[in-house]
C-alpha cells in the first residue's frame, strides 16, 4: 500500500510538471506572463525545460523496481526551495502579489510532496550487485559538470550582477539569479551522484539531464538572435549544454543495450 502512495506522488508529480513545462516552453507568451515576475520567452523555455526534465525524472523514478530510487526526486524537492529562494530573495522589488502566493505554494507543495515521499520509503538503498554503476565515464562526466556548475552557478545567485557577464544574453537580475539556483541544484545533483554505487539509483537524474539540456538547447537556437556570435562565452554556452545531453543519452543508451 505504501509503495502504490509513493507511486502515485510520484506520477501526479510527473503530470503536473510536464504540463506545466509544456505550457511556459510551446506558449512562452501566454504563459510566461503568469510567472510573478517578468519572464520573456526564452527564460520560459528554460524553465520549462527543466520543469519537463523534472518530471521525467520522478516517471523513471515510479517505473523502476523495488527499492524505488528517491533520492533524484527528493533532491528535485532541493531544487524547488532553491528556486522559492530566488522569490523570496527579490521579494521587494516583486512584490508580495496573488501570482506570487500561488508560485510559492506551488513549489512549495512539490518541494513537501517529494520529500514527504522520500519519508515514506524510508532510507532504504538497494544492496543488489550493479555491475553498471558508477563507471569511470560516468565519474568523469560528473566531475566535469561539478567543475563548472558550482562557481557559474554560485556566481549567478550570489552575485548577479558580476554573474551576468556569465551568461551569453542580457537578462535581469532576479533572471540571472534563477539560472543561478538552477545549476547550484543541478552541480548538488552530480555531486550526490558522485556517491552513489547503483544505476539505479542515477538513473532518473541522467534522465533529468538528458531532457533538460536538449530542450534547453533547441531554445537557445529558436531564440540565437539573442546571442552574440562574437563572444566567447557563447559557444561554451552551447559545448556545455551539447556536452551534458549528448553525455546523458550516451549513458541512457548504454543501459538500454545492457538491460536488453
Amino acid at each position: 500500500m505504501r509503495i502504490q502512495l509513493i507511486k502515485i506522488g510520484l506520477w501526479l508529480h510527473t503530470a503536473f510538471t510536464i504540463l506545466a513545462g509544456l505550457s511556459l516552453f510551446l506558449f512562452p507568451k501566454t504563459f510566461g506572463p503568469l510567472w510573478p515576475w517578468a519572464l520573456p520567452p526564452l527564460a520560459s523555455r528554460f524553465m520549462g525545460s527543466l520543469l519537463i526534465g523534472g518530471g521525467i525524472c520522478t516517471a523513471l523514478a515510479a517505473l523502476a523496481p523495488e527499492p524505488l530510487p528517491l533520492g533524484g526526486p527528493a533532491l528535485i524537492g532541493l531544487g524547488d526551495l532553491l528556486i522559492v529562494s530566488v522569490g523570496l530573495l527579490d521579494i521587494g522589488e516583486i512584490g508580495f502579489t496573488a501570482k506570487m502566493m500561488i508560485w510559492l505554494a506551488g513549489f512549495i507543495g512539490m518541494m513537501c510532496l517529494l520529500w514527504v515521499l522520500l519519508l515514506l520509503r524510508g532510507f532504504r538503498v538497494s544492496r543488489e550487485n550493479d555491475q553498471g554503476g558508477l563507471t569511470r565515464g560516468l565519474r568523469r562526466y560528473f566531475l566535469i559538470h561539478v567543475a563548472v556548475l558550482v562557481p557559474v552557478g554560485l556566481t549567478m545567485y550570489l552575485l548577479p550582477t558580476l554573474g551576468q557577464r556569465l551568461w551569453p544574453w542580457m537578462l535581469s537580475l532576479v533572471n540571472i539569479r534563477l539560472l543561478g539556483a538552477f545549476f547550484v541544484g543541478g552541480s548538488i545533483m552530480s555531486m550526490w551522484n558522485l556517491r552513489q554505487k547503483s544505476w539505479r539509483d542515477i538513473q532518473p537524474l541522467i534522465g533529468l539531464y538528458a531532457v533538460f539540456t536538449s530542450l534547453a538547447t533547441v531554445a537557445s537556437i529558436i531564440h540565437f538572435s539573442l546571442f552574440n556570435p562574437a563572444r566567447i562565452i557563447t559557444w561554451l554556452f552551447f559545448a556545455l549544454y551539447i556536452f551534458v545531453a549528448g553525455g546523458a543519452w550516451f549513458f541512457l543508451w548504454k543501459a538500454i543495450r545492457r538491460q536488453a
